[in-house]
């Protein structure tokens, strides 16, 4: 009896320690679950209940500044498999089938779907009748989704400014990479639950979430200006067998370019939207940089416009190389070297301005650095550092070789002559706007500083339009029927890189020139590469510039001036307008009366007003500024909304302080007019009301 309990108590501690032992055991198990396994698991358990789904933006159009599109996107649908899904649900036959309305081999399909891989693409942005056959099969594995395709309504047309944007959405040159944030969008992850046997429930809380469609770019650039560039520049490159062309249409006041071309002998192919030559391409200017010369010779008072150069009948020896000028001339001054483009006299003059002057006046100029433009790949060209300049080196200089620039830095340069010596940032988007309408971004013009003061400005205007105007001109061919055309040719050869000579027979011949030139409203810059002998910038560019700019000023209604180009010797003042009864317009209370631009007596002493600026936009307050010949120190962008010293004050200064902002005039005044004018309302209590 007692050996029976003993015996049973015995069986008793070791079922209790056996137990103790298990639940000892779950516990530590269940720390484990919980602990260390618990967030793999959480994670499975959320997989096998609910799922993620990534819903791509709508990237943002881009149209030009009269709103027609040059990039939109459609909305595609493309196909995905999880392989072992499809494998163990479907049989071949309904694989095949799949194969037929994706219009590939059954044999590549099975191929893709036999990939050690979770998930693959089988097609991708497909028209949604192919989606909706495909989903109709209802094999398991297999799914669409919605994509979005890039596409160019107007073909080619301005490719290299538009760029490309990829196959996954992403911006790859042009502005489609500048302003890729901003035009992509914002992509969703959508989280949505799964019914018992797997299907989504996009009905769901969690999937109730919308992409945020990209911006709208807005851009400067005018469609029809823009096809016209092509057309003549590739008649022109087809005419004259060059490799390739650019043309740029800028605005020299403000910075807009109107258009950019590239055309290559080649044809359009997708290599168009990936490089821009004329931003990402330098090349040595030849004569146009005579008139950049000239203008830093003149602001250096290192010569007069009288000053005789002796250009040694044609031929001049430096340094045992010999400079050539294509016709024999003797004694010329500045305005006679720059009209019949003689390298020798240029070569003189840039000796004797001196390479540390010329080379300051050059980077003023914007020579060697980039323009800041907002396209991307911008080169800055090549201006070497002038201490180690020989005196060749300096004389070729003065002529355009041994230097390299973008077409858009040289038009940027000459624009600073057209505008009266600021040195403006040209861009191509003007503004950027959300889905809702609201401006993300906008651009105002920009004077990044000043090159040359407004008198020396005009007066290399008068030697420029010699160039095309006068019978002994190089540019007759840049004419244009009505209008004051100034400008300069240029002809250069082209650098052999293997062994860093000139190539005999290969050139770039180019013209950059502006119109009116009594008020400059459009700037042209034609340059056409690796063209043969003869092939002179004023036989082959000066022509696609009159067609240009021909086209241009229709399409932009810009009118000819009134006087013949024999009296046009002084820019006129601005034109601001008749009201409904025919008075002139008012700026500021009608503060800008005819009598601030006259000299006033002060004391015994016959003295210049300080000319009244307030209110006009940039065109208008540099025009007035050329008109009084005083110089303008520009702060910001828009109009004019402060001055120093004040308007009618005695001129003492040879600086006229401005400070300038986008204003909009109030709804009841009425936006800013054409005249380049802020309405009185605005100074009269009107304030800012906001920004388009």
């Amino acid at each position: 009896m007692k050996a029976s309990f003993k015996q049973r108590r015995t069986r008793i501690g070791a079922l209790t320690l056996a137990l103790s032992a298990l639940f000892g055991l779950a516990v530590i198990r269940l720390v484990m679950l919980v602990a260390i396994y618990g967030p793999r698991l959480n994670s499975l358990a959320r997989h096998e209940h609910t799922g993620e789904s990534e819903l791509a933006a709508v990237r943002g159009p881009i149209v030009d500044r009269n709103g027609e599109p040059l990039a939109l996107s459609a909305e595609t649908r493309s196909v995905y498999a999880r392989p072992r899904r499809v494998l163990e649900s479907s049989t071949p036959a309904e694989r095949t089938k799949l194969a037929a309305i994706l219009m590939m081999l059954p044999i590549s399909l099975e191929s893709k779907l036999n990939k050690d891989a979770p998930f693959v693409w089988l097609e991708r942005r497909i028209s949604p009748d192919k989606a909706q056959a495909v989903e109709a099969l209802g094999i398991d594995g297999i799914g669409t989704i919605s994509e979005y395709k890039r596409f160019y309504p107007e073909s080619n047309l301005a490719a290299s400014v538009v760029g490309l944007a990829g196959m996954d959405g992403q911006g790859l040159s042009g502005l489609e990479l500048q302003y890729d944030k901003l035009a992509r969008g914002e992509a969703v992850e959508l989280s949505f639950y799964r019914d018992a046997l797997g299907h989504p429930i996009f009905d769901s809380p969690m999937a109730l979430k919308a992409a945020e469609p990209g911006a709208q770019l807005e851009l400067t650039i005018d469609s029809s200006i823009q096809s016209l560039a092509e057309t003549e520049l590739a008649a022109e490159v087809v005419q004259s067998g060059a490799k390739r062309g650019s043309a740029i249409v800028l605005d020299p006041f403000t910075g807009e370019v109107i258009a950019m071309a590239n055309v290559s002998a080649g044809g359009a192919d997708v290599h168009d939207r990936l490089h821009n030559p004329a931003v990402e391409d330098a090349f040595e200017p030849g004569s146009t940089m005579k008139g950049i010369l000239g203008s830093i010779a003149l602001a250096d008072h290192a010569i007069t416009l009288d000053r005789q150069f002796y250009c040694e009948d044609g031929h001049f020896t430096i340094d045992r190389h010999t400079i050539h000028d294509h016709s024999r001339h003797g004694w010329l001054n500045l305005g006679g070297i720059i009209e019949v483009s003689s390298n020798i006299g240029a070569a003189k003059i840039a000796l004797t301005l001196g390479s540390d002057r010329y080379h300051e006046g050059l980077l003023a100029f914007g020579i060697g650095a980039r323009t800041g433009i907002d396209l991307p790949g911008e080169a800055a060209g090549m201006l070497s550092k002038a201490s180690g300049w020989k005196e060749i080196d300096l004389a070729n200089h003065g002529f355009g070789q041994g230097v390299a620039v973008t077409p858009i830095q040289l038009a940027v340069a000459y624009a600073a002559i057209a505008n009266g010596g600021n040195i403006i940032r040209p861009y191509v988007v003007r503004a950027a706007y959300g889905a809702d309408g609201r401006a993300l971004l906008t651009h105002t013009p920009q004077v990044m500083r000043r090159a040359i003061a407004p008198d020396i400005a005009h007066q290399m205007n008068l030697l420029l339009r010699n160039v095309v105007m006068s019978d002994g001109g190089t540019a007759a061919k840049a004419r244009v029927d009505g209008f004051i055309v100034a400008g300069k040719t240029g002809t250069a050869q082209m650098v052999n890189p293997e062994n860093g000579t000139y190539y005999q027979n290969r050139h770039v011949s180019s013209f950059v020139g502006f119109l009116p030139a009594d008020d400059p409203r459009l700037l042209i810059l034609v340059a056409l590469y690796d063209v043969g002998h003869e092939h002179f910038g004023g036989l082959i560019a000066a022509p696609v510039f009159s067609e240009i700019a021909q086209g241009a000023v229709r399409d932009l209604n810009i009118t000819a001036p009134s006087q013949p180009y024999d009296t046009a010797s002084m820019i006129p003042m601005p034109d601001f307008g008749k009201d409904s009864a025919g008075r002139n317009s008012d700026l500021k209370s009608a503060a800008a009366e005819v009598d601030d631009y006259l000299p006033v007596l002060t004391g015994s002493k016959l003295t210049r007003a300080t000319p009244n600026f307030a209110g006009l936009s940039l065109r208008r307050a540099m025009e007035l500024a050329r008109i009084s010949r005083v110089n303008v120190d520009v702060h910001g962008g828009g109009y004019v909304v402060a001055q120093e010293p004040r308007a009618g004050a005695a001129l003492n200064h040879s600086t006229v302080k401005l400070t300038l902002a986008p204003i909009v005039a109030d709804r009841e005044a009425g936006a800013a007019s054409d005249s380049g004018v802020v309405p009185a309302s605005y100074f009269s209590g009107g304030g800012l009301a906001g920004r388009k």
